[in-house]
């Protein structure tokens, strides 16, 4: 829980996979990535033995043509199916971010980027340049649109 000189005092606090690794108070908000203000998505274990956690992605709305970068911030369990997304990262995207029942089950693409990260949190505009750079080095919605249509 949260104390009195945290952000949120008398909140648990919400852990990622990717941490800080200088700030070793496992119980300091600020030693992992926030999801209501860093857009990053979560893996499969399995999709981890390709990339791996801080590495950058792109991640598209299908539907509405919203596309965000981020960055891989989290785990998920062998039994989730892959495809949760951050607070922030649902907003980018035009998704309900309602952590409880928001969220998207169809037509979200992901393009993950293995080893591009350093395996540490990146700030904002890190994430940004890098995943947009990347993601026109990859050949950008036109590839994705090709890939998508295959």
């Amino acid at each position: 829980m949260q104390g009195d000189d945290d952000p949120a005092p008398g909140y648990y606090v919400s852990t990622t996979a990717l941490y800080d690794p200088d700030n070793p108070k496992v119980r300091d908000p600020r030693r992992y990535v926030n999801a209501e203000e860093i857009p990053y998505i979560v893996l499969h274990p399995q999709a981890l033995h390709f990339a791996r956690l801080g590495d950058f992605a792109t991640v598209v709305n299908l539907q509405n043509g919203k596309t965000a970068g981020a960055i891989v911030a989290d785990e998920s369990t062998a039994s989730v199916r892959v495809g949760e997304g951050s607070i922030a990262l649902a907003n980018e995207l035009g998704i309900d971010s309602d952590p409880r029942f928001g969220g998207k089950a169809k037509g979200v693409a992901y393009v993950v980027y293995p080893h591009s990260g350093n395996g540490r949190p990146r700030d904002l505009a890190e994430i940004l340049d890098n995943s947009e750079q990347l993601f026109e080095a990859w050949g950008g919605l036109e590839k994705l649109t090709t890939c998508s249509a295959e």
